[in-house]
């Protein structure tokens, strides 16, 4: 098929180089000129795993074009529209579909009633009406198709994925869009918009909601000296359970966690329904990260160490991504209280953020903020050569 991908973040870009990967024809657009630019030269704009192959491959080269002005696309051509444009937060809570309205009014006039209009992005099952209230696109026309892709390992995750959604009114065009996935070995779920984005939603509330549970548990573990490893790795081996979303870590953060938990509070909200669950998890994260700053405060304290190195910047491994990183946060807490405190990262360019090992220094609090890869030996190296210096990570 011949597709339009409009928005190269994580989704669109991943999204796109794989179908071009499969054998479908791929044209990007972005606004962002300095990004378009940067992959029109087969540079990477953001960490991801792989990302740089796919880019260099020449299959994919062949079958992708990156464009930063939707008059440049051979729009007759073009068999679906595939959206994948950030949907954020707003401050009541709800969600901001002020891109994607952009997206639909730079397109109206520029595709035919045959190109399917295709949503990746989130978007709240409530703002379905509002989005379309003002438009001359016709939603019962729309297709749904919400992505399940985690940063650090998308390509896999696109590849080897648990279900593709698909939702939509209209079935043909359900169907065509199902189609892009047939060379996948999975299950495609056909059903309607609501219930295609309540399956993303849910998905993103249960997951954090798992995280904070091992967080809490590991806290137990804390408390009474038990074997962190023994003691998660025998709860998790229960088939009901598993090991998937089971390590503990300093807090959970991301692109989409908090920002998908916080509408479907809001949602529930909206609706009168008390789901005291769902509504606790980010503050259980909370709680999770003010427990993570004492215990470091404590140790820094007790040992007589003049400083904490945080190694880490993101909000989890391979990638560059610091939306909601809870090192931040910790970050901020430890200086609220008047610590010294430093965050070092090999991948993240930042004012905060120092990406040189050799600035640490004897009697550090050195803290592995999540697990690091070989690109990390460096500090191993380093820290073998300081006085008086705690290594600490939390999940062993």
């Amino acid at each position: 098929m011949q597709l339009v991908i409009v928005g190269v973040g994580y989704v669109g870009l991943i999204t796109g180089l794989s179908f071009a990967k499969i054998g479908h024809n791929v044209s990007f657009i972005d606004t962002d000129k300095d990004k378009i630019n940067v992959l029109n030269h087969y540079r990477p704009p953001f960490i991801e795993p792989e990302l740089k192959d796919y880019l260099l491959n020449s299959e994919v080269q062949q079958n992708t074009q990156f464009f930063d002005n939707y008059n440049d696309i051979k729009w007759d051509s073009i068999d679906a529209v595939i959206i994948c444009v950030q949907t954020p937060t707003t401050e009541e809570g709800d969600v901001d579909i002020s891109y994607i309205s952009s997206v639909f009014h730079n397109i109206k006039d520029l595709i035919d009633n045959e190109t399917i209009i295709c949503i990746k992005s989130t978007i709240h099952p409530l703002a379905l009406e509002k989005l379309f209230k003002d438009s001359s696109i016709n939603y019962e026309d729309l297709v749904f198709n919400p992505e399940f892709l985690r940063e650090g390992s998308a390509f896999a995750d696109f590849f080897h994925t648990d279900r593709v959604i698909v939702g939509s009114l209209n079935s043909e065009n359900m169907k065509k869009i199902g189609e892009l996935y047939s060379s996948l070995d999975t299950e495609i779920i056909y059903t309607d918009p609501v219930s295609s984005q309540l399956i993303k939603y849910l998905s993103n509330a249960y997951l954090p909601l798992r995280l904070s549970f091992v967080n809490e548990a590991s806290r137990v573990v804390d408390e009474l000296n038990a074997n962190q490893e023994d003691v998660l790795r025998g709860v998790g081996l229960d088939s009901r359970i598993g090991l998937d979303y089971f390590r503990p870590s300093p807090g959970w953060g991301g692109s989409c966690f908090p920002k998908d938990v916080k509408e479907i509070q809001e949602l529930a909200k909206n609706q009168n329904l008390n789901l005291p669950l769902v509504q606790s998890i980010i503050n259980s994260n909370d709680v999770h990260i003010s427990w993570f700053t004492d215990k470091l405060v404590d140790m820094l304290e007790s040992n007589n160490l003049e400083k904490v190195c945080l190694i880490g910047a993101s909000f989890k491994e391979n990638t560059d991504d610091i939306r909601h990183s809870p090192t931040f946060a910790i970050y901020q807490k430890l200086q609220q209280r008047s610590k010294k405190v430093e965050i070092y990262d090999n991948y993240v360019l930042s004012d905060f953020v120092l990406n040189d090992f050799d600035l640490l220094k004897d009697y550090s609090l050195i803290v592995e903020m999540f697990p690091l890869d070989d690109s990390y030996n460096k500090l191993k190296d380093k820290t073998q050569e300081l006085q008086n210096t705690i290594y600490y990570r939390f999940w062993n």
